[in-house]
């Protein structure tokens, strides 16, 4: 044997290359994002571009992410690390999507150092974590910078888990203090996104597959600090939900019974994507189900096919069907139990895919283990075989990682996914806005508007108002730019008889009135802007100006442009 062959049969030179292998195709992967803009119409704006919030680490700055709810959400730490990014890179997209394609690198580590501590070193905790890195519905997750939250939260939630795992067969003397730092790291994770409110759940599933037996209150007391932790954070985010629009909605389909059966499809959508992740999208066009179809009928056979397979399985194999269930925990967020907005996200199975990931590779490699560098040759052929898979879906998610580059290429892709879905064109002339195509921007914003006439009909979106005065804005804003000023006035107009509250409406309102000379009118839409959004820098300095233009009974254009 030379000395390579042994020094590759080292364990620790082998689990160093197995890390390091993954973080290389993290990188080779989602690095072209690196190149990629800001999406200025879906969240990024408002968390990053006209934030004022993240703009540097001070005093002020923290106290205003501990102390306020930010986009329906309460997200201290999510803030925090967009401080950082700006401290670091000022207001450049690619040290923001560095930051996440770092921390999403991280998570894969995390995962894999997680399967050994639970599984030892078996043949498939390498292609669990490789599979959960790569997957093509991680790129959503990964390269929007928005969804900073999910990686991060992933990161504090599998430190706790795995701190949890320390207490529980401890170093002589050192229980307490991982017990600590587990629930410690556990807050963290809720102060970057709610989702992490399962880890008790996770905990206790632990308990039943991995545990020791453990009898009665031994198995739960020290279940209990998490529960109250996770309680308060759950009264906390639907408080926050509460607050804003786009948060916690009614029933969709008008009843719990709708939302049931529509969610039941949604699941065999997530199920298909897993497998055959073909037709990703930024949007979907979800059918809400009011009564039983055939849809929902095949939908209901397959949940009762999973049922029987997860009997079947945690029968059999106790420890496989903890991954089998962890992917049905980490649903359980945003399974519309509590109803909000969106039904079905790409990044919704962010955190299922960690039992995904490892169910699949942990059925189909077993035992199989590579402690002394051994491994049977059926087992090396079915690793090869899935990190074939894999590879595939590396392949997949490469692919999908462009489609993200900007507001344009994003909504044009979802647009012709989701034809009929108003917010898609309506995002998608956004995009044609920002590369200057104003007659094709238009023709979208048309057509979203009329799509939400219809909607608005239908009574399926109960915020229609908002959309459809959002709509209206930006068509003003397209009128504007193409100096029909009178047409822009209009749809401006319009847009806040929808929504009075609509700030960007205001400004927009404010610049076409200075356009037309009318400075008085122009200060009172400018007021009302920052009265609704204080904290807009380019608010702020068009009220101040047109101010200064009234006090000296002097009117001139305004140098602002559109929001």
């Amino acid at each position: 044997m030379t000395s390579t062959a042994r020094l590759l049969k080292t364990p620790g030179i082998r689990t160093f290359l197995q890390l390091f292998t993954l973080v290389l195709v993290c990188f080779a992967v989602f690095g072209p994002a690196l190149r990629h803009d800001f999406l200025i119409n879906w969240d990024d704006r408002q968390y990053v571009l006209d934030n004022p919030l993240i703009q540097g680490l001070s005093l002020e700055h923290l106290r205003g992410a501990f102390t306020t709810f930010h986009l329906g959400n309460y997200a201290p730490l999510h803030l925090m690390s967009y401080m950082l990014d700006y401290e670091l890179w000022g207001m450049k997209s690619f040290g923001f999507i560095l930051g996440n394609l770092i921390i999403h690198a991280v998570n894969g580590v995390l995962f894999y150092l997680l399967l050994r501590r639970l599984a030892g070193e078996k043949v498939w905790i390498f292609a669990a974590a490789l599979l959960f890195l790569v997957h093509p519905v991680q790129v959503e997750s990964v390269v929007w910078i928005s969804e900073r939250k999910n990686l991060l939260s992933m990161t504090f939630f599998l430190v706790s888990w795995y701190c949890y795992l320390r207490y529980r067969s401890p170093e002589p003397g050192r229980g307490a203090t991982f017990y600590g730092v587990s629930l410690f790291a556990f807050v963290l994770a809720l102060l970057t996104k709610s989702v992490t409110v399962v880890l008790p759940l996770v905990l206790l599933l632990h308990e039943l597959c991995y545990g020791e037996k453990r009898q009665g209150r031994g198995a739960l007391i020290d279940k209990i600090p998490y529960f109250l932790v996770a309680a308060l954070f759950a009264v906390l985010a639907l408080k926050s939900h509460a607050a804003a629009q786009g948060g916690i909605t009614s029933f969709h389909g008008g009843s719990p019974t709708a939302t049931f059966l529509t969610m039941l499809t949604v699941l065999t959508h997530y199920l298909g994507f897993l497998a055959w992740p073909a037709q990703l999208s930024a949007f979907y066009d979800v059918q809400l189900k009011p009564a039983v179809d055939q849809q929902v009928a095949l939908a209901a056979l397959c949940c009762l096919a999973l049922l029987v397979l997860g009997f079947l399985v945690y029968r059999r194999r106790r420890k496989l069907f903890f991954w089998y269930a962890l992917f049905f925990v980490g649903l359980i967020p945003v399974s519309q139990i509590v109803p909000i907005v969106t039904l079905m996200n790409d990044r919704y199975l962010y955190f299922p895919m960690l039992g995904a990931a490892a169910f699949v590779c942990a059925a189909l490699l077993g035992e199989a283990s590579l402690e002394g560098g051994v491994a049977s040759r059926r087992s090396l052929a079915t690793l090869v075989l899935i990190l074939v898979a894999t590879g595939g879906f590396a392949a997949a998610a490469s692919a999908r990682v462009p489609v993200w580059q900007d507001s344009y290429t994003l909504w044009k892709d979802a647009s012709a996914k989701a034809p009929r879905l108003a917010l898609t064109h309506d995002a998608y002339g956004e995009g044609l806005l920002q590369r200057g195509r104003f007659d094709e921007a238009i023709n979208e914003f048309q057509m979203a508007l009329s799509l939400e006439r219809i909607g608005a009909q239908k009574s399926q979106d109960p915020n229609w108002r908002t959309t459809w005065a959002n709509t209206r804005n930006n068509l003003g804003t397209a009128y504007g730019m193409k100096g029909w000023t009178d047409q822009a006035i209009d749809q401006f107009v319009i847009a806040l008889k929808l929504d009075p509250d609509l700030a960007k409406a205001h400004f927009n309102l404010g610049n076409a009135l200075m356009n037309k000379g009318q400075a008085e009118a122009a200060l009172r839409s400018f007021s009302s802007a920052v009265r609704l959004n204080p904290g807009n820098l380019a608010f702020q300095a068009n009220l101040r100006q047109t101010r200064e233009i009234v006090e000296s009974r002097a009117p001139q254009g305004m140098p602002g442009g559109p929001n």
